[in-house]
């Protein structure tokens, strides 16, 4: 069986990256890869981002604001914040308000059913970053998708 490293950007993130993805070789030797358990894969990246140590991008905001199933409006109340604010933030306007963030990295984390890290260290992570470091996805078994660890 033959595994890479997938940056899979169908998410409609290009940081996320599946460690040993499996993929097939058909009886021509074409290579292919199959994604099973979206659901499960897609609950991984936003726990990832809640995870990642560096501040949330609008996309990734966007991407787990739309994995929780809030609308703008939605999340904005959440945050107290107006809905221009929110979609500022997800159009990559403006930096996302670090105490927003920390609440949103909990919503998220609690909506993965995942374990929180200390709110004071969440907070810490809020700080906004040049680009986006990738979230590496462990894919050695789709049935359980897992973000693996980010270095600090």
């Amino acid at each position: 069986m033959k595994r890479l490293d997938y940056r899979y950007d169908e998410c409609g993130l290009d940081n996320v990256i599946l460690v040993g993805l499996e993929v097939v070789e058909d009886d021509v030797g074409d290579s292919s890869i199959t994604i099973h358990n979206v659901d499960g894969l897609q609950r991984a990246i936003v726990e990832g981002i809640a995870k990642k140590k560096t501040g949330i991008s609008g996309r990734e905001l966007r991407f787990a604001r739309t994995e929780l199933g809030l609308t703008q409006a939605e999340l904005a109340m959440v945050v107290s914040k107006d809905v221009q604010t929110v979609g500022r933030w997800e159009r990559g306007e403006f930096p996302i308000d670090p105490t927003a963030e920390t609440v949103i990295r909990v919503l998220a984390l609690q909506h993965v059913e995942a374990a929180l890290p200390a709110v004071e260290q969440m907070a810490s992570w809020s700080v906004a970053s040049s680009g986006e470091p990738p979230i590496y996805i462990d894919a050695s078994d789709p049935d359980n998708w897992r973000p693996m660890p980010m270095a600090a």
